[in-house]
């Protein structure tokens, strides 16, 4: 099999309302769909979602980019996806977003090659899991509302922002817990928005709470801090930003209690499968995030969870609150709980595309 096209379209999803984090305010984000063509038929889709912050791209560099690794690559095998990895690394290094779309679309064409879906493709043997839904900052009763809300919807893990100043992020989470009672999972977000002091501090305030874990409550180029905050915490300590490749997860093995994995800050699901690797022989667990994609980068997170028994968490929420695009399969869900399609591949459609 050779690959004979790649193609690019941009996308632009919105939010029903803004969403605040630690660093940014966002109101949506613009994606880079690409389709990937065989001389058998095949085709696969991908998805870069870069975020200049978190991966160093903007939408033009990552769109550039492809145009070169599409020269590059016409007349490989999309099979050959260590291979791939190697061309494009040794093209750029970096540009992890768009080397994410590649990937995902070369394990779409593998997956459907074989007739299966890929969390099939990958090893895994059921096609359901539970993701969590997460809250912007806001007010404390704005947030607990909202948490109520989620709720209702048949939501039964939640994620939340937090990262400002620690008496108002423990307000938030009290004002939380009490409103949607002890059922519900919580998890924190910090996005490295605090000091070790303050989240040491915090983390020890929030125990009463019943809180799951704390992702990234430092800077992501403090491990030292990491390492001080877990080891004084009785709540599991998660990396986020500190945890773009596999390099970086082998020294977090000795600062965290766990990785949470994002396909366009490692590079998709081929770095994704070693992150889980590493951080599986040192005995931590694995989460899998996102940041801006559409439901196609959501669906090949899900897959990948599905198929990974290390990766015990999922946050892959933002299909819940963006619209826009003209994508959809992939999964279907009710509340939290997700049903992965049985369709060979990702199982995505993209009108017009």
């Amino acid at each position: 099999m050779k690959i004979t096209d790649i193609a690019f379209r941009k996308m632009t999803f919105s939010f029903n309302e803004p969403f605040r984090v630690a660093f940014a305010v966002i109101h949506g984000y613009d994606t880079l769909v690409i389709k990937v063509e065989t001389d058998e038929g095949l085709t696969g889709y991908g998805e870069a979602a870069p975020m200049g912050f978190v991966t160093g791209e903007s939408l033009d560099t990552a769109l550039a980019i492809g145009k070169e690794y599409r020269e590059l690559l016409i007349g490989q095998d999309p099979l050959a996806i260590a291979g791939i990895h190697g061309m494009m690394d040794a093209r750029y290094s970096g540009n992890t977003s768009i080397k994410a779309a590649v990937d995902m679309a070369c394990y779409d064409i593998a997956a459907k090659r074989m007739g299966v879906p890929l969390w099939r493709y990958l090893g895994g043997s059921s096609p359901e899991l539970v993701t969590d839904v997460t809250l912007g900052m806001d007010t404390p009763e704005a947030m607990a509302a909202k948490a109520q809300e989620w709720v209702d919807k048949g939501f039964t893990e939640i994620k939340v922002k937090l990262g400002e100043d620690i008496r108002t992020d423990l307000a938030r989470m009290r004002a939380i817990r009490r409103k949607i009672g002890p059922g519900i999972l919580l998890r924190v977000d910090a996005n490295q928005g605090w000091s070790v002091k303050d989240a040491i501090r915090i983390a020890r305030d929030l125990e009463p709470l019943d809180i799951d874990l704390i992702e990234q409550p430092t800077p992501d180029w403090d491990l030292e801090g990491l390492r001080r905050v877990r080891d004084a915490s009785l709540i599991p300590i998660a990396a986020d930003e500190s945890c773009p490749s596999q390099t970086d997860a082998m020294k977090l093995c000795a600062c965290a209690d766990g990785m949470n994995i994002k396909l366009m800050k490692c590079g998709g699901i081929y770095h994704a499968l070693k992150i889980s690797s590493v951080a599986e022989a040192a005995g931590l667990f694995c989460m899998i995030g996102c940041m801006g994609e559409s439901r196609i980068a959501n669906a090949a997170g899900m897959h990948l969870a599905a198929a990974v028994p290390n990766i015990r968490k999922v946050d892959l929420d933002v299909t819940f609150f963006a619209k826009g695009g003209q994508v959809s399969g992939g999964f279907r869900s009710e509340g939290g709980r997700c049903l992965l399609s049985e369709k060979p591949g990702l199982g995505i459609e993209i009108e017009g595309f």
